[in-house]
């Protein structure tokens, strides 16, 4: 079809005429703010308390016989994980 130096030069062409990316446009502050409102609520004082409430919920629940151990083992992990992971992505990035 097309020889080798057609496609080069017209792959040229391409990254010379190349224009900013409309993305970058794109007002993202909205988005941001409710982001940053969800993770505020998750790791704050609300967070805390919820999932405090939730794990002792889960351990009586266990203790009780009214969970089965894998299951409160399980929810307990995704508590922690939900717990740390602001506190990982922040140590990648930086704040």
């Amino acid at each position: 079809m097309f020889s080798r130096n057609v496609i080069a030069v017209a792959s040229v062409a391409l990254v010379l005429w190349a224009h900013p990316a409309l993305a970058q446009e794109i007002d993202l502050s909205a988005v941001d703010s409710l982001l940053q409102s969800i993770l505020d609520a998750l790791t704050g004082v609300t967070g805390r308390t919820v999932m405090t409430i939730v794990a002792v919920g889960v351990l009586m629940a266990g203790a009780f016989n009214f969970m089965d151990w894998g299951r409160v083992f399980t929810l307990l992990i995704i508590v922690v994980v939900i717990g740390v992971i602001p506190t990982v992505i922040q140590s990648i990035w930086g704040a």
